[in-house]
């Protein structure tokens, strides 16, 4: 469904007048409807149409709402399915829920609950297609998507990430700009339990006061002016899934007040409102402050605090691990090229030196838009030191890049896979040259000259170990 269009309803009842009732209401609501009484035929419906939301009757000749519902989910998958059901069928309505549906509604109708319902669940249904897509991805970009590098520090951040995980904990990113704070929390998302449930990220820094209230908790019809209809927050629509607090430096009192009942008695309230809510989400939370510095300010609560950071999961920034710009480089460049439709490559031993030499005060971020403005503005087989911005060759202007011969790029591709090759041994073997040369089948001396010629010091990969 895309923005601005109608969300498609799939109706099946086999009381083909409350049917016509209800689907008139659904197109007052401005929903684009298809009513169906024979449930055989829905499915087929399904596949063609392919419906934001089903709603089905509990019970119906032949295929009651269960085997449909079912039928359903087993080839739409993440199809949000709400069941329809009178007073004197509820428990069926509740193992309906067990097996997966949505919701329920019961008859007769409240059509403001039916409306709010339907919205809830067409939020929800989109929030696991784009879920499915991020996973899918992910899985393109490899096991950890974005989190690359070589470092101890990333392999330390990793090894959190599958730890926490394995838990329902509360964590806590921290780290600079751009250092990849939300990467982080979607490897939480996806390597967990819940990876089949929404994610919903959250801008703490972007909405402030009252309106980031109603966000995060929903609001009831008449809360505020422009409160026109009831509206279920991020809490509400993250349903089992897990909600991301970005920037949660940036929250104010009153709010770390509410976010703090919620994680110790798993409850809320819409604004507007005095009834409880149950929250089953996840809360991960990220932030570039120091938030203990914060506490002591009297700007962050230090209950809230301590409750926010029972796993805390720190991103060092990229200047910390130079170690890391090849291989985010090598894991960037290529995708970036393919997404802008450009040829290049790889990058010369030169040009990747000066970024490896690079304080990179925007970090991972930084170095990608790098690479992006590198290929936008040029279309190199591959990057050279004249293709990168001055401000990197320590105020000397860049020289002007030349038209490069295929030997040349021959060259210099063979230079940067032996570099590679040879970095991953004396990664491997903690810079100790006699096992490096006998795995690769070079003699200690030839290693030796090798290392030289690229410019890698051995004591680094030593001291790594």
């Amino acid at each position: 469904m895309s923005p601005g269009e109608a969300a498609r309803i799939l109706l099946v009842d086999d009381d083909e007048r409350l049917l016509q009732a209800l689907e008139k209401a659904l197109v007052s609501m401005g929903y684009e409807v298809c009513a169906e009484t024979r449930p055989a035929r829905a499915v087929e419906k399904a596949a063609e149409w392919g419906p934001d939301v089903a709603v089905v009757d509990l019970r119906m000749p032949g295929m009651g709402g269960l085997e449909l519902g079912k039928t359903l989910l087993e080839r739409m998958p993440g199809l949000p399915v709400v069941v329809l059901t009178g007073y004197g069928t509820i428990r069926g309505a509740v193992e309906a829920l067990r097996k997966g549906m949505f919701d329920y509604l019961t008859k007769p109708f409240d059509l403001d609950e039916v409306d709010l319902t339907l919205r809830r669940a067409v939020e929800q249904g989109r929030l696991r297609r784009q879920n499915r897509g991020l996973s899918e991805a992910l899985a393109r970009a490899g096991p950890w998507g974005g989190l690359v590098g070589r470092s101890r520090a990333m392999e330390e951040v990793r090894r959190a990430v599958e730890i926490a995980a394995s838990t329902d904990s509360t964590v806590l990113v921290t780290g600079e700009t751009g250092t990849g704070k939300e990467l982080v929390a979607r490897a939480l998302h996806r390597r967990g339990s819940r990876r089949d449930e929404p994610f919903v990220t959250v801008d703490c820094a972007g909405v402030h006061g009252p309106l980031l209230e109603s966000e995060l908790f929903g609001h009831t019809r008449g809360a505020f002016t422009g409160a026109l209809r009831d509206r279920p927050g991020y809490f509400e629509v993250a349903a089992r899934g897990t909600v991301f607090l970005d920037e949660i430096g940036e929250l104010e009192l009153p709010l770390q007040k509410k976010l703090l009942r919620v994680l110790e008695a798993r409850t809320f309230s819409r604004v507007g409102e005095t009834r409880e809510r149950l929250s089953r989400a996840r809360v991960v939370a990220a932030t570039n402050r120091d938030l203990e510095a914060e506490v002591d300010a009297g700007r962050f609560r230090s209950d809230l605090y301590y409750r926010l950071r029972v796993i805390q999961i720190r991103i060092p920034p990229l200047r910390e691990r130079p170690e890391d710009v090849a291989p985010l480089v090598e894991h960037h460049l290529p995708r970036l090229a393919r997404r802008l439709g450009r040829r290049t490559q790889g990058i010369t031993p030169q040009a990747l030196a000066t970024l490896e030499g690079y304080a990179w005060p925007g970090n991972v971020r930084e170095l990608v838009n790098l690479l992006e403005h590198a290929l936008v503005f040029h279309d190199p087989p591959v990057l050279d030191l004249g293709h990168l911005p001055p401000g990197l060759h320590q105020g000397s202007e860049a020289p002007e890049a030349s038209p490069l011969t295929y030997t040349e790029v021959k060259s210099q591709a063979v230079e940067e896979a032996t570099r590679r090759y040879l970095v991953g041994l004396l990664q491997r073997y903690r810079g100790n040259v006699s096992r490096v040369a006998k795995h690769a089948g070079l003699n200690r001396r030839h290693v030796h000259r090798l290392l030289n010629s690229l410019g890698l010091d051995l004591s680094a990969y030593r001291r790594s170990g």
